[in-house]
């Protein structure tokens, strides 16, 4: 799978892009709205089963936080994508971008979120889209909100406070 905008590059994981995970785990900016460690890796092979976690989940479910390339230049920048998590014991798919902190405040993030919901609701015919933040992460509350995300609550999240939204499927995509 690849998804194109008009800066991006969206794909699959590749064996080879254990060196971008790596990136990822040391990323300041990719590490600071997350549990601590959450995306630490220690050794290549952690990095190796990271990506390979990562590539099973597409194959299996068609989902996934795909790595973003900048279309001009090939740099990574970082990933977004859906993944699937249980709400009060229901399964659903929520949107989630993470960018490296050199790549923030530059519409990015926007963007490659709108290519993902327009796979999630016209390839995977998804009924709806949840996505939650921590409530100090402003840029990504105006992101959700820029986006036509609908808020519907704060609910707890790794024994975190968040808010929660949905963006269903009849919404036009901003």
């Amino acid at each position: 799978m690849m998804l194109e905008t008009e800066r991006l590059v969206l794909r699959n994981w590749l064996e080879s892009d254990v060196n971008h995970y790596l990136v990822l785990a040391g990323d300041v900016g990719y590490n600071c709205f997350s549990r601590p460690g959450r995306f630490l890796v220690h050794t290549t092979e952690e990095a190796h089963a990271k990506v390979r976690e990562r590539m099973l989940l597409f194959h299996d479910r068609k989902l996934g936080k795909f790595p973003i390339f900048l279309r001009a230049t090939g740099e990574f920048i970082g990933t977004c994508g859906m993944e699937p998590f249980d709400l009060e014991g229901r399964s659903e798919v929520e949107l989630g971008y993470r960018l490296c902190l050199n790549f923030w405040g530059r519409g990015y993030a926007q963007e490659a979120a709108a290519a993902i919901l327009g796979y999630g609701f016209g390839d995977l015919r998804l009924a709806r889209i949840m996505a939650f933040v921590l409530p100090q992460n402003k840029a990504s509350v105006r992101i959700l909100d820029q986006l036509g995300f609908q808020y519907l609550r704060d609910f707890m999240h790794a024994d975190l406070p968040h808010r929660l939204y949905e963006f269903p499927r009849h919404r036009s995509i901003a």
